[in-house]
């Protein structure tokens, strides 16, 4: 289903560098690589020569709720978008929602007023919240994968994130 749909990975290991080829080859249209892993600037550089072309895949680095923008410095130029994480926990859907989350998208909004800013984690029951906070993409896991009527749920999400 990859010509109907843009699929994303998100690489939350300790070495993502060894799984970024496995994912550009399994044609990924975006990747994230989480900012706190170790050999998380190689895996961004490798990724540096799929950004463009027919087939360009984004690319994202991920920041914990509790991350300052500064956290971004290291990867200046390394990537197209970056992902807040909603919990502080990551690794499972359902997790609870983290506050601090809301403050991390506010102060990257005021740095980096063009930044795509997606958020992953606690979204549906926060979605409101994520946008007022400055968040234009949003990541939802375990209310659509759970829910009885999926794109109901979806719609709905969207509808309730785009006001209409």
């Amino acid at each position: 289903m990859w010509e109907e749909f843009d699929f994303e990975a998100d690489i939350m290991l300790p070495n993502p560098q060894q799984e970024v080829r496995h994912c550009i080859d399994l044609g990924f249209s975006k990747i994230v690589v989480h900012a706190d892993a170790l050999g998380a600037r190689e895996a961004l550089t490798m990724l540096q020569e799929t950004r463009e072309g027919t087939f360009a895949t984004r690319v994202g680095v991920a920041l914990q709720s509790t991350d300052s923008p500064e956290a971004l410095t290291e990867f200046e130029g390394l990537f197209d978008y970056v992902q807040v994480m909603g919990i502080e926990r990551i690794g499972s859907q359902g997790q609870p929602f983290d506050q601090s989350s809301i403050t991390l998208i506010k102060e990257l909004r005021e740095q980096f007023p063009e930044l795509v800013i997606q958020v992953d984690g606690a979204v549906a029951p926060n979605v409101r919240e994520f946008v007022a906070a400055g968040a234009n993409r949003l990541v939802v896991g375990s209310a659509i994968m759970s829910a009885e009527n999926p794109r109901e749920v979806y719609k709905a999400l969207y509808t309730e994130a785009n006001g209409s």
